[in-house]
């Protein structure tokens, strides 16, 4: 079988690293609004260029097209954290949030999906979050933005088909967004006693759960949000 090609878009590069060293026989397109360091040995394209800007999007996916024919799939990665709870949240850090979360994810998959539907072949993963299914405090922005994404992945598999589209819904994960939680150990030791599996999520088990819904063993999965949360949108553990 050919080597997949994957289409990675977004800022995350320790969730690129680690999604590029779980497929080492897949080439890759990577976009991203920074240079990404350290990327292992494997074919790809590296891209440094605004998420905004459609005519980089687009020409960038023609340039994937032209070297290798096809996209096999496409991972948006594009997001933020802003923990504060609404009343204090002005309004451009609201629109702040929706553009970074969904309006990059609109048009990523506006410049991919015309080769996808050409081709009647194809995957596409999102990014949501524990928030947009569980109410946590604070996170009013952030939830909004990523229900807005699970709403998006759901018709979009309708609209579409047969190209998936499934997102992954992360609780709290090791990043740079999240290095303020997780440098406080008193913030740390809460966030994880709501969880059944108590340790850190690592970008490597994000990129495991990707890797399979961009993957062939996956091809009866569609319009999915897979929690990879260590049980914290699905249990409720007792205070002892």
């Amino acid at each position: 079988m050919s080597s997949p090609i994957y289409v990675v878009q977004g800022a995350n590069a320790a969730m690129a690293r680690e999604l590029v060293a779980q497929n080492k026989n897949a080439r890759f397109l990577l976009l991203s609004e920074h240079a990404l360091e350290r990327i292992p040995e494997c074919e790809h394209i590296s891209l440094v260029g605004s998420a905004f800007d459609e005519d980089f999007l687009k020409q960038s996916i023609q340039q994937a097209v032209e070297r290798w024919e096809r996209i096999d799939g496409y991972a948006h990665f594009s997001g933020s954290i802003l923990l504060k709870p609404l009343h204090m949240t002005r309004l451009d850090e609201w629109e702040e949030v929706f553009k970074k979360h969904v309006t990059s994810a609109f048009l990523g998959l506006k410049a991919v999906l015309p080769t996808l539907k050409s081709q009647g072949h194809g995957s596409v993963v999102l990014i949501s979050s524990t928030a947009a299914k569980v109410g946590l405090q604070n996170h009013e922005a952030i939830a909004a933005a990523k229900g807005a994404l699970e709403a998006l992945v759901r018709s979009s598999a309708a609209t579409y088909a047969p190209v998936r589209f499934n997102a992954i819904a992360p609780g709290l994960t090791r990043s740079r967004m999240s290095k303020r939680i997780v440098e406080s150990e008193q913030a740390l030791k809460a966030s994880l006693q709501l969880q059944a599996i108590p340790r850190l999520a690592e970008p490597s088990d994000m990129a495991q759960a990707i890797s399979f819904l961009l993957g062939a063993q996956s091809q009866m999965i569609t319009g999915q949000i897979i929690a990879v949360d260590g049980g914290l949108s699905s249990t409720k553990r007792m205070s002892t």
